[in-house]
């Protein structure tokens, strides 16, 4: 009973007539100047005011006010008001006002600091002259300023005081230059350097192989020798009837600038496994361009001086991966079969032995390459997988950055690795060349490959800093060989 006579006495009290109270609520949101704030007219029924609003300052005595006026009303609830032009870093205090029959009413004080700018990140890491990137970061103001050292790029948008577009200016003397952010008077040092797409493509042979356009064929490198063969001829060139020159390897001679046969011949092979490193084998053999496809199971070793003949698995397979991991060589997948299966060749027992299968199918159409012992290859969705031979173990990691369309560039090209660093790309129909640093999986654009887009990849290789390839042709039928730089502009 007395409960309910002291509400009874408070409803009382709140509902008398006219009156109201005001409050200050609430600071919603503060950037470097900008803040938000929220206040309450609170009553019982409609209460016309002149006017409404906030004081700011940054003394609380209010000497020298900031007035956002929000003009009259008459109905009590919540209202929100927005300043402008604040200094970064200060202290400000804010009240609620209402003008009632020219009579000034201010609410309760609130106080809030302004924020300094920072800057989180920006992206792309890599990119083009002229290309664009965006800065993300905190209270950038409107007024904000991007240097590339010493030169000043132009800002295209600031968004919400969180990112800034900005367009890269030309390449100077340097691929690599600070940026610096310049915001409400405050410089800041962006921390990761950027850096600019370069590379430099140079035809070192227009017909490195006398005619003969290679496809379907294997390659690899012991040290700096180059060697590419097997295959077969885009234009399917007989002799006697036979298909010919596909059983043959050549070496790259830098003494004299040409691709040289070696002498070693083997009954033809195409779309064999071969680890790019000596291990070679597999795929069909066809000895007519209507012939029956025999699977082959001739497996070989390079061991620098001679190709050695190794025991055949217990499985044929054509198109798939081959891969060497601490001596040992690995054959996966392909189009025959089972296309996740695994087998391992261990030259010190002589012998093959079944590995666990891969998470998913892959054959040859997709690239791959080994780093720290650990199988990498980026599938048809464009996901970089990294799997663990002696584990099983296997997880997506990232994402090829470069779009691929079905049947036309979600396949062919090459991966090569060059210390920490992985260079990956010229998928078939693609220009697209891009450097993976596999030790903070951050991707860079390199230079778009400056010849016919028309190629295949049949090789690829690296030596002193060196990229080297090979791409044959169906059209106008040849085998080029090209240099890349990936440092030069």
């Amino acid at each position: 009973m007395l409960v309910l006579s002291s509400l009874l006495s408070i409803s009382c009290e709140i509902e008398e007539v006219g009156t109201l109270n005001l409050l200050t609520e609430e600071i919603v949101n503060v950037s470097g100047e900008r803040a938000i704030v929220m206040g309450r007219i609170v009553a019982f029924e409609n209460i016309p005011v002149e006017d409404h609003g906030f004081y700011f300052a940054e003394e609380e005595s209010f000497l020298e006010p900031m007035v956002v006026s929000l003009g009259a009303t008459e109905r009590p609830g919540r209202f929100v008001g927005e300043v402008s032009g604040l200094q970064l870093g200060r202290n400000y205090f804010v009240k609620a006002f209402v003008v009632r029959n020219g009579e000034l009413i201010f609410g309760n004080v609130l106080s809030f600091e302004t924020l300094n700018p920072s800057i989180l990140r920006f992206e792309p890491l890599v990119q083009f002259g002229g290309g664009e990137i965006t800065i993300t970061g905190v209270n950038l103001a409107d007024d904000t300023r991007v240097f590339f050292g010493d030169r000043e790029a132009v800002v295209r948008e600031v968004i919400f005081g969180f990112q800034v577009r900005v367009t890269v200016p030309p390449i100077a003397t340097s691929i690599s230059e600070q940026i610096r952010v310049v915001t409400s008077g405050v410089e800041l040092l962006v921390e990761t350097p950027f850096r600019y797409a370069v590379g430099k493509y140079t035809l070192l042979e227009e017909d490195a192989l006398e005619g003969f356009s290679i496809i379907e064929n294997i390659y690899f490198q012991r040290e700096d020798r180059f060697f590419v063969g097997m295959g077969r001829d885009r234009s399917n060139r007989t002799t006697n009837g036979i298909l010919g020159y596909e059983n043959l390897v050549w070496e790259y001679d830098f003494g004299k600038g040409k691709w040289l046969e070696t002498g070693f011949e083997a009954r033809m092979q195409r779309r064999a496994s071969d680890s790019h490193t000596g291990f070679v084998g597999g795929g069909i053999y066809q000895n007519t361009v209507s012939g029956p496809q025999i699977p082959n199971d001739n497996y070989w070793y390079f061991d620098g001086d001679d190709f050695q003949e190794i025991p055949s698995p217990p499985i044929n397979m054509a198109d798939g991966f081959g891969f060497e991991i601490q001596g040992q060589f690995y054959i996966a997948g392909g189009t025959l079969g089972v296309g996740s299966q695994v087998y391992r060749f261990d030259p010190a027992t002589d012998s093959w032995e079944i590995r666990p299968n891969l998470p998913s199918n892959v054959d040859k159409g997709m690239v791959h390459f080994v780093y720290n012992d650990d199988l990498y290859w980026i599938d048809r969705d464009k996901n970089l997988f990294q799997y663990n031979p002696f584990t099983a173990q296997s997880s997506a990691i990232s994402i090829y950055p470069s779009p691929m369309v079905e049947a036309v560039s979600d396949s062919g090209g090459f991966a090569l690795v060059m210390g920490h660093k992985v260079f990956i790309g010229l998928y078939n129909n693609a220009r697209e060349m891009w450097e993976l640093d596999l030790e903070t999986l951050d991707w860079g654009r390199k230079q778009n490959f400056a010849g016919d887009v028309r190629g295949v990849v049949a090789g690829a290789y690296a030596k002193d800093g060196l990229i080297y390839f090979l791409r044959s042709f169906a059209i106008n039928p040849r085998t080029e060989f090209w240099e890349f730089d990936p440092e030069a502009f």
